[in-house]
């Protein structure tokens, strides 16, 4: 039986989003290199499956001027590394850091994210 929803369609266009978008970053991931002269870093490790991600930032005057993740895994792991670091060094999202500053504010900030993870039925 053909699937007259328009389930195949999304089906395909996800797969087709996930062939440019994980598995570029996986292939050739972005900011992998080791930071000169980090600030912090943190090393984490997916229990299940023994993935492990190393992220490492430069902070300059309470701000991300620079961050690296290595991630040794799935393309997924790896790939999640690298668009992490495309989008903290992304000046639009730099134009939030001040909300840090405005603990009234941060609840804000994160209110499109929440809804996003509701609609996706995420729990």
């Amino acid at each position: 039986m053909p699937d007259l929803s328009g389930n195949a369609a999304k089906r395909d266009e996800l797969e087709a989003l996930y062939r440019e978008v994980v598995l570029e970053h996986y292939r050739n991931p972005r900011h992998r290199s080791a930071l000169a002269h980090p600030s912090a870093d943190a090393r984490v490790t997916n229990p299940i499956c023994g993935d492990q991600v190393h992220v490492e930032v430069e902070l300059a005057d309470g701000r991300i001027a620079d961050v690296s993740a290595r991630a040794r895994g799935c393309s997924i792991a790896v790939a999640s590394g690298s668009v992490m670091t495309e989008l903290v060094l992304d000046p639009r999202l730099r134009a939030f850091g001040r909300v840090a500053e405005l603990p009234s504010r941060q609840r804000c900030a994160t209110l499109a994210w929440e809804a996003l993870t509701e609609a996706l039925g995420a729990p």
